[in-house]
């Protein structure tokens, strides 16, 4: 079996092999588009929603649940990915999207999903199979991304930034696999102690990822959450139990295109907080790209949960309590 480091590494090779994938026409330029999915196969609408679909004049929405919301309609382009194909939330959600007459894609490397999809005659972008979920993200933010370009929701420019991305990840391999490297210094401070990972609100889902890969990777708690909604309560909350406090590490990510207003967020929420932690570190994104940026952080996180699995002496790809929870599900 394959290490997660392994995995991580093919990242750039999933981009690259998902940009040649052929085009999916639905004939339609929706009016709001819905990613669904769980886990490690949601994560890439997330992104794409907060982080690409913002600036669009197209409603979207991500729904990690076993229904879909009331808006969901014959407009709804309605993106279904459940990598292994069976993930019950999924599927529930596809029927009922499929019965409120939703235009459906599924992406998925097989499976329930693909069996239903080509029942009812909706597309299947299918992936490669043999990958932990969260280690497709390449392919799956890549499919959905070229998948509403190919619709015209978003201009085909930014598959040309996608490509950047493959040679960018490929060099940022190099960057963090040093014993110096900021991904090993990033999990040394967070061994043994609690991470905190903050970003601005549009940039969430990175922080997201981050918390997702430490529970999944090196079985390990964290906390993600976002400025400025933080600074109206949690930030209040930094104070007690103080021992236990003692044990959290914040990081801040800097996606490069944080207001003034926000930067200053940032500064203050950290001196009024620092004393109350062992420590914080705010990580700034390098890349020329907005995509660029985007994926150098999810990059380091990555890395970052790697590195503390190794720490912690788990194994990186295992997920023993998840599955036995699916397991006892099916019973």
């Amino acid at each position: 079996m394959e290490k997660m480091i392994d995995y991580i590494k093919k990242m750039p090779s999933h981009i690259e092999d998902a940009l040649q994938y052929d085009e999916v026409k639905l004939n339609v330029v929706p009016k709001s588009i819905v990613f669904s999915g769980m886990g490690g196969s949601a994560i890439a609408g997330d992104l794409i929603s907060r982080v690409v679909l913002e600036k669009e004049k197209v409603f979207s929405q991500v729904v990690r649940d076993y229904n879909v919301p009331g808006f969901v309609g014959d407009d709804t382009l309605f993106i279904s990915t459940s990598y292994s194909g069976n993930t019950e939330e999924t599927l529930s959600a596809y029927e009922d999207a499929k019965n409120k007459k939703a235009k459906i894609v599924c992406i998925t490397s097989g499976g329930e999903l693909e069996r239903r999809a080509k029942r009812d005659g909706f597309p299947v972008m299918k992936v490669p199979e043999g990958y932990p979920p969260r280690a497709a993200l390449g392919y799956l933010f890549t499919l959905s991304l070229k998948l509403l370009t190919d619709n015209g929701v978003i201009k085909k420019d930014i598959l040309e930034d996608m490509q950047k991305v493959v040679s960018f990840l490929r060099k940022l391999q190099g960057e963090f696999e040093g014993e110096e490297s900021l991904a090993r210094k990033i999990a040394d401070k967070f061994y043994r102690r609690i991470p905190l990972i903050y970003a601005q609100s549009r940039y969430r889902p990175v922080a997201e990822r981050w918390r997702a890969q430490i529970n999944e990777n090196a079985k390990a708690f964290a906390h993600s959450s976002e400025l400025s909604e933080m600074n109206h309560n949690e930030i209040a909350g930094i104070l007690h139990p103080e021992h236990l406090l003692k044990q959290f590490f914040a990081i801040y990510l800097d996606d490069g295109t944080l207001s003034e207003r926000m930067k200053l967020r940032y500064l203050f929420t950290d001196e009024l907080t620092r004393n109350a932690i062992s420590g914080s570190l705010t990580v700034e994104a390098d890349g020329e790209s907005e995509l660029e940026r985007l994926f150098y952080l999810i990059y380091l996180g990555d890395y970052v949960s790697v590195y503390l699995a190794d720490y912690y002496k788990e194994d990186a790809v295992k997920i023993e309590r998840i599955s036995e929870l699916k397991k006892r599900l099916a019973q």
